[in-house]
């Protein structure tokens, strides 16, 4: 099955060198030029990456097995994080933002799902759910805490209001209470704090002509201050890998912003209740069941964000829970009905935490130990090791920058390496949780409540390893001889792992103008994507260039 899917894309990969490939979908062949030079330096990338492999390989410190094993099986691991991101966004699939065409009138019932968030959040979604400018639809407030000043609200606003009793499965339970007291052919779910556009249902609903798509996701948006320092807007996910999940009918709900369609949701017994929420669990199970899905990759919701270190941990920390959950206790690959390909892509949604938590952390320290013990994970000369590994990493900080192009990406490699701590314990956590959910917390994101704790406290791990490389530099510059080459290399990996840990703590320690909050913009500058696709590159050459010369003075 591998062999039949790899030679599919050299396929489609020639017509498309070519010019014969059959350019039917929207923006396909104005997006030629970027794809075929994405899977250009792909391919350059996995040659020169395997190459050097091969070369580590027979290159192994055996003495220090301990460290030099776990190097070059994160240099592997590496490798492949880098093939399964260009797998899924090979060929991505954009769609028009007019959308298409509907054949006939569908019922809709919009669901807006609370749990206790503030009743003016609450009451903005509301009122723009009411403007929603399409009909046949039925407003209903899905409150899960009983709330009687939302009560009042729904009927003030025409919502039809229901609150359960119990209050089991969280937000799936509450979805699925609402399935079965609503009648619409189709149902659009926003969260609380996912502000609609007018225009949503026009837009999407048309996509349900088609007799077997399941539901239509649309890409989400975040007020955030200027710069997102968090990256909360989730570019690079939003932007590339749901348009190259999209392209092999994997692109999968994100809870909000989102239409099923009634029949689907009933064929497999309504929403998942089996993951902390919803979303991605109910779309396997869909795909599964030969549904097709849409992702329209442009937004029609505006929603808040955490607005501290310790919001973003919980939220990123629970979808790490349920992403690991999936793989590790119901895995795709055992999942009869799902392709090659879908499988992969929902495999690799928990993958991206275990190289986060497990794998990256070894980078940061193998420079540390190495300057310190003065011994080398290889056994070869540290030119020979540059000679065979700089072209790998250059091809594939070029191939990064291309498969993203136009979204910066580094500030989202920043945030996610910088999560390690968070998807440690996610990890740990699902591993505990088989047959049982892990507890569900809504996640906090009103700027006006005080962090439970001081920022400093979330960020000891990633300090700890800074710190540990900055006495390392401080260690070589001063106190070791000789070497120079030895110590430029490691040099240049401690440079790397302070610039990486830096970016979430500058985010958390930094005062943040949270009432200057702004949506992402819809195009890049120029110079945003030179600063992405060389800045790191030329950042390292740069500090390495200028450490080689204060050695020599010295």
């Amino acid at each position: 099955m591998l062999f039949h899917e790899i030679m599919g894309h050299f396929k489609i990969l020639w017509r498309d060198l070519r010019g014969r490939q059959p350019y039917r979908r929207f923006k396909e062949r104005e997006d030629r030029t970027r794809r075929l030079l994405s899977q250009f330096f792909t391919i350059l990338t996995l040659i020169t990456g395997i190459y050097y492999l091969i070369w580590h390989a027979f290159r192994i410190n055996w003495e220090t097995w301990y460290i030099s094993v776990p190097f070059f099986l994160a240099e592997c691991i590496g490798l492949f994080l880098f093939q399964s991101f260009s797998f899924t966004s090979w060929y991505p699939r954009f769609h028009d933002p007019a959308g298409i065409k509907a054949d006939r009138i569908f019922s809709v019932d919009v669901f807006i799902t609370t749990c206790g968030e503030p009743v003016e959040m609450v009451r903005n979604t509301m009122q723009a759910a009411a403007a929603i400018d399409y009909e046949p639809k039925t407003l209903y407030l899905l409150d899960d805490k009983g709330n009687p000043a939302l009560a009042v609200l729904a009927r003030q606003l025409g919502f039809q209001y229901l609150a359960r009793e119990t209050h089991e499965d969280a937000k799936a339970g509450n979805l699925n209470y609402g399935l079965a007291h609503s009648h619409g052919d189709l149902i659009l779910t926003l969260d609380a704090d996912q502000v609609p556009s007018p225009e949503i249902l026009q837009r999407l609903v048309g996509y349900f002509r088609l007799p077997k798509i399941a539901f239509v996701q649309s890409k989400q948006n975040f007020l955030v201050p200027k710069g997102d320092p968090f990256g909360n807007t989730d570019k690079v996910f939003y932007n590339v890998m749901q348009s190259g999940k999209d392209s092999d009918n994997a692109a999968f709900s994100c809870g909000s912003g989102v239409i099923y369609r009634r029949a689907a949701l009933e064929e497999i017994g309504g929403f998942s209740t089996w993951n902390l929420v919803e979303d991605v669990h109910t779309s396997m199970l869909l795909h599964q069941r030969g549904w097709k899905s849409v992702y329209y990759n442009y937004s029609l919701t505006i929603g808040t964000a955490p607005t501290d270190i310790w919001g973003v941990y919980r939220q990123r920390g629970q979808w790490a829970t349920d992403s690991l959950r999936l793989i590790f206790w119901d895995s795709p690959f055992f999942r009869r009905g799902l392709s090659f390909k879908q499988k992969m892509q929902y495999f690799n949604l928990g993958f991206v935490y275990l190289v986060s938590g497990f794998v990256m952390p070894i980078f940061f320290l193998v420079p540390i130990w190495t300057i310190f013990s003065e011994t080398f994970v290889l056994t070869a000369p540290v030119p020979d090791y540059i000679w065979h590994r700089l072209p790998a990493f250059i091809c594939m900080s070029i191939a990064y920058g291309i498969l993203n192009f136009p979204t910066p990406y580094l500030q989202a490699y920043q945030m996610w390496t910088g999560l390690f701590p968070v998807f440690i314990r996610s990890t740990f956590q699902a591993l505990r949780y088989r047959r049982r959910k892990p507890p569900y917390r809504v996640t906090v994101k009103e700027n006006n409540q005080r962090p439970p704790r001081p920022a400093i406290l979330a960020i000891l791990p990633q300090l700890a390893f800074i710190l540990g490389n900055v006495a390392a530099i401080v260690y070589g510059f001063f106190w070791r001889r000789g070497f120079t080459e030895f110590l430029l290399l490691n040099y240049a990996w401690s440079i790397w792992a302070i610039w990486t840990l830096s970016g979430i703590c500058v985010a958390a320690l930094s005062p943040v103008r949270w009432q200057e909050k702004e949506a992402e913009p819809d195009s890049f500058t120029a110079m945003d994507i030179i600063n992405n696709t060389l800045g790191l590159i030329l950042f390292i050459c740069i500090a390495t260039l200028g450490a080689f010369l204060l050695l020599r003075l010295r």
